[in-house]
C-alpha cells in the first residue's frame, strides 16, 4: 500500500479547511455525536490515533480531558508544534502501529487513520490493548458499501467491480495519492471481538450519500443542514443501512 504520509503533509497547512465542505463537517459531527455519548468522566485521558493537527483533542480539553495525540505525518506535527491543542495535550510522534501505551486509557478514537494500516484487524487489537477496564474503541472508517454504490451510481461499474473486488481504495488530494482499506460492519465488528471487545455498535453515517450523490447532498447540507441531519440521525440508529452509510463508526467496550 502506498502511504498516506505524503499525502497528509501536503493537507497539513489547510487542513481545518478541509472539514470545511459540507460532507466532511456533517459526518465529523455526526461521529462526535456519537463518541460524545461514550466519553468516560473526566478527566480521563483519551488517546487520539492518528490526531492530524489536533481537531478533535481541542475539542476534548474543553471538555476537561487529557488527551494523547499519535501522528507519523511531518506536516501534521509541524502544524500541531506551531499551534498545540493545549496543556493537556500529550504528543507521541510515531505511528499508531508502532506507539507502545499502557492500557489505561478511557477511550481510544481512530477516526479515519485506521483504514490506512497495513493490518486493521492487527491495529484495532493494538488499540484496545490501551484501554483501562470499561474503556471504549471508536474506530471511524470508510465503508466498502457505501463506496461501491456511490460508483455504480455514477456509472462506473467497472471501478465499482475492482473495488469490491479488492476491497481497496485510492485518496487524491493535492496530486498525491494514497491507499486505504475499504471495510465493512461485518469485518469490522469480527476485529472488535477477536479483541475482546464487547457492547459492539456500528452506525453508518451519511446514508443519504449514495442515493443523493454529492451535489445533491451537499445542496440539502448548505440549504437545510438542521433537517437533513435530523434525518442522518435516524438513519444512522439502523443497523440494516450500517454498510450504505459514506463511513463507518464502530464503537466497543473492554470489560471491566
Amino acid at each position: 500500500m502506498r502511504s498516506s504520509r505524503p499525502l497528509y503533509d501536503a493537507l497539513a497547512a489547510g487542513y481545518a479547511d478541509h472539514f470545511a465542505v459540507p460532507h466532511r463537517r456533517a459526518y465529523d459531527d455526526l461521529a462526535w455525536e456519537q463518541v460524545v455519548q461514550r466519553l468516560p468522566e473526566p478527566p480521563a485521558r483519551i488517546v487520539d490515533a492518528g490526531c492530524g493537527v489536533g481537531r478533535w483533542a481541542r475539542r476534548l480539553q474543553t471538555r476537561g480531558y487529557a488527551v494523547t495525540g499519535i501522528e507519523q505525518s511531518p506536516g501534521m506535527i509541524a502544524a500541531l508544534r506551531a499551534d498545540p491543542p493545549g496543556p493537556a495535550f500529550t504528543l507521541i510522534e510515531a505511528s499508531m502501529t508502532d506507539a507502545e501505551l499502557p492500557p489505561e486509557a478511557g477511550m481510544v478514537l481512530a477516526m479515519g487513520s485506521l483504514q490506512y494500516t497495513e493490518d486493521p484487524e492487527a491495529t484495532i487489537a493494538h488499540l484496545a490493548g490501551w484501554l483501562r477496564p470499561g474503556g471504549v474503541l471508536a474506530v471511524l472508517a470508510d465503508s466498502l458499501v457505501g463506496l461501491v454504490l456511490e460508483l455504480l451510481r455514477d456509472g462506473r461499474e467497472e471501478e465499482a467491480l475492482h473495488r469490491l473486488a479488492t476491497r481497496r481504495g485510492v485518496w487524491r488530494q493535492h496530486g498525491r495519492e494514497a491507499d486505504l482499506h475499504l471495510l465493512d460492519r461485518a469485518r469490522l465488528e469480527a476485529a472488535f471481538t477477536a479483541a475482546g471487545l464487547t457492547g459492539i455498535r456500528t452506525h453508518g453515517l451519511l446514508v443519504t450519500a449514495a442515493p443523493l450523490g454529492r451535489d445533491e447532498l451537499t445542496r440539502r447540507l448548505t440549504t437545510d443542514g438542521k433537517a437533513h441531519l435530523a434525518l442522518e440521525r435516524r438513519l444512522l440508529e439502523s443497523p440494516l443501512l450500517a454498510d450504505t452509510g459514506k463511513q463507518l463508526l464502530v464503537i466497543g467496550h473492554r470489560a471491566r
